[in-house]
């Protein structure tokens, strides 16, 4: 069995973090618990059930304090410019949605990563949800054939 580490799991309604807990566990094992858990929460005649493994780069501040780089070092630090860029496997349960056309509107789903800290929680929930809004998706496609 894998080593059991600390893991962040992150509840987002309606865009943004409605609750998050730090458990001490094994990452892969979290995860398939909390597709159990969601199963009973999804109501299947409304929303498609999605289970994701996406990876997140996240950066942070340097210099590192040695207790943030313990819990990065795993992933792969690279030093970009002032800023440390670690990615990070992300896992995402998305179990309350709509299809709008070709585009999907999230209600409600679950993050699961491994707790850096709270600005790594928020940059990645973040970037989930930019990935997620279908606004400004195709925003200036098409402007070279418009007339000026």
């Amino acid at each position: 069995m894998s080593e059991e580490s600390e893991n962040a799991i992150i509840y987002v309604e309606n865009e943004s973090i409605a609750n998050k807990e730090i458990v001490k566990s094994n990452l892969t094992e979290t995860v398939k618990d909390y597709v159990k858990r969601l199963l009973d929460k999804w109501n299947p005649d409304e929303s498609d059930f999605i289970v994701l493994k996406v990876p997140q780069t996240i950066s942070l501040d340097l210099p590192l304090n040695k207790e943030l780089y313990k819990r990065v070092e795993k992933f792969g630090v690279k030093r970009v410019g002032n800023k440390a860029e670690v990615e990070i496997p992300t896992y995402e349960i998305i179990y309350s949605n709509r299809w709008m056309g070709e585009d999907m509107e999230t209600d409600r789903f679950v993050v699961i990563m491994p707790y850096i800290n709270d600005e790594a929680i928020n940059q990645v929930v973040n970037n989930i949800l930019a990935s997620l809004t279908p606004e400004g998706e195709g925003e200036g496609e098409g402007e070279e054939f418009l007339e000026e």
